[in-house]
């Protein structure tokens, strides 16, 4: 991935757990950097939590809420703080999945969409702006049409749900694709489950729970 993240870690690094205590933090993760050069995304569903989105050191924010009327709004607050904006499509209020409402994303700032439709993500990668497929990896079969949608239309990422999958899943996939970023989302509880994901290869994970929003 080539978007520049904005490091909002303080200059005296405090002492984290498990990988989060070396000084070299993100450098030394294992993976390359995620999308946008996070590791942890920022899952925002509701205006409280993009309060706290807006005041947590990661550099990436995953909006899931919002309509025609808040969103320029939010996505100037978050560029502002520095913040690199991926908007899920599939969740928003007032927003039909084509290619205006994706211009109209794209003329307020977001830096990228995320859908599991590919005609929006085609529209998004013709705008110029970054493109995440999601993927419910719900079993074989599932996994099986994900690979081959992948021959349709290649996003910049794949986030699969729920992520305890996204090793093996996105194993499956870089057979085919080597370079495809995988993000893990869903069911995260813990520091020490994002450390086992990102350890496994996994580039990022997204979450809601502000708890986890460390880097």
């Amino acid at each position: 991935m080539t978007t520049e993240a904005v490091t909002l870690l303080p200059e005296k690094k405090q002492p984290r757990l498990g990988f989060y205590c070396a000084d070299e933090a993100q450098a030394n993760l294992p993976g390359s950097a995620g999308f946008g050069g996070a590791h942890i995304i920022a899952s925002v569903n509701s205006m409280e939590a993009f309060e706290k989105a807006l005041l947590a050191p990661t550099s990436t924010l995953y909006i899931l809420t919002g309509t025609p009327l808040t969103l320029p709004t939010l996505l100037k607050r978050a560029r502002d703080r520095g913040k690199l904006c991926v908007v899920n499509m599939d969740f928003l209020d007032g927003l039909a999945r084509d290619r205006h409402a994706v211009e109209f994303l794209a003329a307020n700032g977001a830096a990228g969409i995320v859908s599991t439709r590919s005609d929006t993500l085609k529209a998004a990668q013709a705008l110029g702006l970054k493109t995440i497929q999601r993927t419910f990896a719900i079993d074989t079969a599932a996994v099986t049409a994900a690979k081959k949608s992948l021959t349709q239309f290649l996003p910049d990422a794949v986030e699969v749900l729920p992520a305890m999958a996204a090793p093996r899943v996105g194993k499956c996939l870089q057979e085919v694709h080597p370079d495809l970023t995988i993000i893990g989302g869903g069911l995260i509880e813990s520091v020490k489950e994002i450390e086992d994901l990102l350890a496994a290869g996994v580039h990022a994970v997204t979450t809601s729970n502000p708890r986890l929003w460390l880097i």
